[in-house]
């Protein structure tokens, strides 16, 4: 799947996974350039959801910046991954509501320099807008709106 990011993306944006002992919980997350930008967490995902009776702020572990607490588990992340990869054109990975198939899309190489100048990021989810910027950032790119 990295072979589809842009050439600047490469080496920097990255998507792990983990799972603990014999059990499918676990988590995903995606790194720039090492930092982590997105914790896809299992138990989270189950504890958000109101299972457990457990409280979202107690576990400061996997907060991440630009998604929530349990927004996404790491079976979301598969998902996602194995979407974008086999069965969405990159039209449909940028469109859909999904925030990680956007936040791929937006790393995906297929998007070029004009593509990108027009691209709402306002429209995007948290996650998807920040990849968004640093591909801007790396090209030199300014939004069609920006001065």
């Amino acid at each position: 799947m990295i072979e589809r990011f842009a050439p600047e993306l490469r080496r920097r944006l990255d998507i792990q996974s983990t799972r603990y002992g014999n059990c499918s919980c676990g988590h995903a997350w995606m790194t720039f350039d090492g930092e982590v930008i997105a914790n896809f967490c299992t138990r989270a995902n189950y504890i958000a959801g109101g299972y457990e009776g457990g409280s979202a702020s107690r576990n400061l572990m996997y907060r991440s910046q630009f998604a929530d607490f349990g927004e996404l588990s790491r079976q979301d992340a598969y998902r996602a991954c194995w979407d974008f990869v086999h069965e969405l054109s990159i039209e449909q990975a940028m469109q859909d509501d999904d925030p990680l198939i956007q936040s791929l899309a937006m790393a995906d190489g297929r998007i070029g320099t004009r593509r990108l100048e027009q691209i709402d990021g306002s429209k995007l989810h948290r996650l998807a807008a920040h990849i968004l910027d640093i591909r801007r950032q790396t090209r030199g790119v300014k939004t069609r709106n920006a001065a």
